[in-house]
């Protein structure tokens, strides 16, 4: 098990592969069908990841089935149940598939139409035995598939992982950004180092501020997540689950900002006061950053940050400009970055609001 599991291989799924398969044919059998064994790979190849992708391809392939039936009909009754018939079914059938959209019962379709090719019979009673074994397999595959395993609580254990990778990169920002006040931060830009690590010159000043493992982490957790939020929704029938992935693929347009700002450290040649009330602001940020902040607090916070700045005498020389316009553009960043938790919040609809954030309150 361990080996299976160490190689990603679903064991859930093979195993109602097995017994659905199994059940497909002792049905088949026991009804007195022909080619029963038949029912078991339809129950094989209708087992899909989700239970949504399971019932649109048995859609799909039902559909498909009805259109090969009509094709074979008109085919083999016209020109008789031959092998270059069937070649000319198979042409018009595939052709015909991928233009309806329904080419997932393409293998499947052609392997009950030869069935019909070796009887060298359509007649009622033989299409039937085939519909039969096409409903057989296909909805013990669908019943098998009902049970999914809950995946939410590994759903809201990524959450949290993430938020916590979050708080620790802007706890390090704000950290870094008053580094140079003693010893200095690296000066590069984004041509130089496309990976730029924030650290200090002077080892007796105690900063060290790489964050290049923790942005790769960040990284494989968000896909991990989003995989995993598509496949809760996905084997959620009944419910509206796109929350997640809503709130993944808000944290993932966060994270290409945090990247930004990054880049914005790096080129920080020296420290101006103004960066002590940025590095303050920055842990706020991260104290409060969780997933029911709806941000408004944090965001009129800065605003007045703005105001502030606005009112600050002018910069003397040209590095404590460049320095200064440096902050402010990482206000900017900062300031984007909460409007996206903001909206992502207001773009909730009641449903969402109520089963998700009301309860948790």
């Amino acid at each position: 098990m361990k080996i299976l599991k160490g190689y990603q291989i679903n064991i859930l799924k093979i195993l109602k592969i097995a017994l659905g398969s199994s059940i497909a044919i002792i049905i088949a059998n026991m009804l007195g069908l022909q080619y029963s064994a038949s029912a078991g790979i339809i129950t094989l190849l209708s087992i899909q990841d989700t239970k949504k992708e399971t019932l649109l391809i048995a859609l799909k392939r039902m559909l498909a089935f009805l259109f090969a039936i009509a094709i074979a009909y008109i085919l083999f009754q016209s020109l008789g149940f031959y092998t270059i018939v069937f070649g000319l079914f198979l042409l018009v059938f595939i052709s015909g598939s991928y233009l309806l959209h329904i080419q997932d019962g393409i293998s499947m379709c052609s392997v009950l139409v030869t069935h019909f090719l070796i009887e060298k019979n359509m007649n009622i009673s033989f299409i039937g035995n085939e519909l039969l074994i096409m409903f057989i397999g296909t909805l013990v595959g669908i019943i098998v598939n009902l049970y999914m395993p809950k995946n939410i609580e590994a759903v809201k254990a990524d959450i949290r992982l993430i938020e916590d990778e979050y708080r620790k990169i802007l706890r390090v920002f704000g950290t870094c950004i008053l580094a140079n006040k003693e010893c200095g931060l690296t000066n590069c830009s984004i041509a130089d180092s496309p990976s730029c690590d924030l650290v200090s010159e002077k080892q007796p000043c105690g900063y060290y501020c790489s964050l290049e493992e923790d942005f790769s982490n960040v990284d494989s957790y968000l896909s991990s997540a989003l995989a995993r939020a598509y496949n809760n929704m996905n084997n959620t029938l009944l419910s509206d689950t796109r929350y997640y992935i809503q709130y993944f693929m808000m944290r993932k347009s966060q994270f290409e900002i945090i990247k930004g700002i990054k880049e914005q450290l790096c080129m920080l040649t020296d420290i101006p006061k103004q960066a002590n009330t940025l590095s303050i602001f920055i842990n706020r940020i991260a104290d409060q950053f969780h997933e029911f902040n709806n941000a408004e607090l944090l965001l009129k916070e800065l605003d007045d940050i703005k105001k502030m700045y606005k009112n600050e005498p002018n910069p003397i020389t040209r590095d404590e400009f460049e320095n200064r316009a440096i902050l402010y553009v990482i206000l900017s960043d900062l300031e984007n970055f909460l409007v996206l938790k903001r909206n992502f919040v207001k773009n909730m609809d009641e449903k969402q609001l109520e089963k998700y954030w009301k309860v948790n309150h």
